[in-house]
Formats: structure tokens, sequence, C-alpha cells
């Protein structure tokens, strides 16, 4: 059991046992991945030497504490700056499968140390030390798991400023490089015709201008782009802005929220939001839609919200949702323990829908 200051009681005997039953307990421990088939065994998210390697940090420094060599565990902030300094890649393993696993770690340690006791021991005395090591495993994996929470999160929006910058760079050169090209000929026609042809020199500087005026009013609107795509002054006007802005002309669309953004914790709105952006690029891409809706409703437990276009629909069969990036919106609702799902509509069309769970101020 831990102390009002975060130390544990000391149990010598269970730290032998941890120390000198290492691979009997890493033995259980993959059987148990496997038995749940684990990315970490079976997929290709954590290599051998590495699932050794955590598991015995885990179990040494669990050892140690109940040796008293250690008085406490890390604070969760420093044990978490500690994990992501140490690390030059980003942590492999998603959150949900480094928690399952330091589970069955747990299980398996306290399987083996039980096992292992001095025979006679009393129940009393067992129960103390299982519990023991129980706690003090978990808290290890508990810290581990946060610290592979938060390098996850960086990681995911190191990904999204880099399609961010990406999609940028990419309107840029086809649509303010080909805008500058023409200003650049243009004037260099000039020119060339001025001398000898001063109508068709008068048609070009003409030409110049206006591409030169299409061009400013281009970085405008990636300027205001970049001024809107937030959510600080809400999730309404945020959506707003974005259809106002992503929707070419002549496609009709529709926001509406129904519900108190209140019940919105900010990380919640900002991540929804970004799932709904993607959701309206690729339906204003893809879809060939005239018209497309935003819904959304929020109450206290829970938000959902809808992408609804009417275009030319899905097909499974010829791949048209591959490259969606329908896997970076359903990690980020996954994230946030909720449901994604891309369905055709009747009639054509196809809808894109989230729904995730808010809890409410008093049972934070």
């Amino acid at each position: 059991m831990e102390d009002a200051e975060g130390n544990f009681e000391q149990h010598p005997e269970a730290a032998r046992i941890l120390d000198e039953c290492f691979w009997e307990i890493f033995e259980d421990y993959k059987h148990q991945l496997r038995e749940m088939r684990s990315l970490l065994i079976v997929g290709d998210g954590t290599t051998p030497g590495q699932l050794e390697t955590n598991a015995r940090s885990v179990l040494r420094r669990a050892a140690k504490v109940l040796r008293g060599e250690e008085r406490s565990l890390l604070a969760v902030e420093e044990e978490i700056y500690r994990n992501i300094e140490s690390s030059d890649e980003p942590l492999n393993p998603h959150p949900d499968e480094s928690f399952r696993a330091g589970v069955a770690l747990c299980k398996a340690a306290v399987t083996v140390v039980v096992k292992n006791l001095v025979p006679g021991t009393s129940s009393e005395k067992i129960a103390g030390i299982a519990l023991a090591v129980q706690e003090i495993v978990m808290d290890r994996v508990s810290r581990m798991v946060m610290a592979s929470y938060v390098d996850y999160l960086l990681t995911k929006v190191k990904e999204t400023q880099f399609e961010e910058r990406r999609r940028y760079s990419r309107e840029l050169h086809d649509r303010l490089a080909h805008q500058m090209t023409v200003v650049t000929q243009s004037l260099e026609l000039y020119r060339a015709f001025r001398e000898r042809d001063a109508e068709r020199a008068e048609r070009r500087l003409i030409l110049a201008q206006e591409s030169a005026r299409e061009s400013l009013d281009l970085m405008r609107e990636f300027s205001r782009e970049l001024r809107l795509s937030e959510t600080s002054q809400g999730l309404r006007i945020a959506l707003e802005n974005l259809m106002r802005i992503s929707v070419p002309d002549g496609v009709d669309y529709e926001v509406s929220l129904e519900g108190e953004e209140k019940h919105l914790p900010d990380y919640v709105r900002d991540q929804l939001y970004m799932v709904l952006r993607e959701g309206v690029r690729n339906a204003v891409a893809h879809s060939g839609s005239d018209r497309i809706e935003v819904e959304v409703g929020i109450t206290p437990r829970q938000v959902t919200a809808r992408v609804r276009d009417h275009g030319t629909g899905l097909d499974p069969e010829d791949g048209t949702t591959e490259g969606l990036g329908l896997s970076s919106m359903e990690e980020r609702v996954s994230l946030l323990g909720g449901t994604f799902e891309l369905v055709p509509e009747p009639g054509g069309g196809a809808r894109a829908e989230v729904s995730l769970p808010l809890m409410r101020e008093k049972d934070r």
C-alpha cells in the first residue's frame, strides 16, 4: 500500500522473485499478449527486443520500490517528460494497446510472485504482497501509458501540421504560382510588343494587372482562412467560416447546431472540428454534390455530428473510400472514446457520422 508521502510498503521477498523469475513472468506475459492478439506481439509496432526491454524496465523499477531502494516513483509530469525526452522516435503502440499490455504484465507478475513465495506464507501476507505488486506495477505502467499517450498526441499534432503545410504549399503552387507566371509572361510580352504593336501590348498589360490582382486576392483568402480556421469563438462560428471558405460557388451548404456548446470541453471541440473539416473537404473534393450539410447535436452526455452530401455516393468495391483521410478521422474519434462511420445515403450521396461521449462536470 502507498502512504501519504507516496511511499509503497516494502516486500523484499517479492522484489527478489521479480528479479530472479523475470523470464517466467515474461513468457506468461507474451502468452497473454498472443491470446488477446495484441498488436505489440502480432503487429509491427514493437520488436521482441523492445517488448523485453519495456517489461524488464517496469519490473526492475517495481523491485527497487519493493526493496525500499527508491523512496517513491517520479511525479507524473516528470515521468512524462523523462519518457518523451529519452525517446528519439515516437512510441509506436497506441495508448489503448499499451494499457492492455500493462494489465497483462501486472497479472503475470502477481501470478509468478504468489506462486514462488516461501511455502507456508500466510494468506494475509500473500494478499498484502499481491496487492503491493499490483499497485506498484500498475503505477509504473500507468505512467508509461500516459507518456505514450502524450507522445501519440504530439505525433498526431505534428502530422496535422505537416498536412496543413503540404495543402497550403500545393494550393500556392497550383494557383498562386500559375497567376505569377501569367503576370511575368504578360509583362515580358508587353515589353516585346509596346514598340511595334501598342494594342496587343496594352492587352498584355491589362492581363498582367488582372493576374496580379487575382494573386493578391488569393493571398488575402489564404490569410483569412488561417485566421478563421479556429474554434476559439465557438464551434458554430468555426463551422460556418469553414463552409464559407471551403465550399465552392454553386454548391449550397447548411450548418445546424443544436444544444449548448458549454458542454463541450475545449479539446473535444477542437478535435471534433478537425474531423468535420476533413469530412467537408472530402465532400467538396470527391462527391460532386450540389449541397453539403453539417449537423451537430450537443447534450450534457453526448455530442453527435454528421457531414452529409448528395453526390455520387460510395462504392466499397471500386475503392472510392480509400485516401479520403478516414484513418485520421477515425483515430481522432477513437482517442476521445467515440465512434465514426461513413455510410451511403439512400438515393445517392454519403454521410460521415461521429458520436462522442461527454462527461458532466460533477462526473469528472
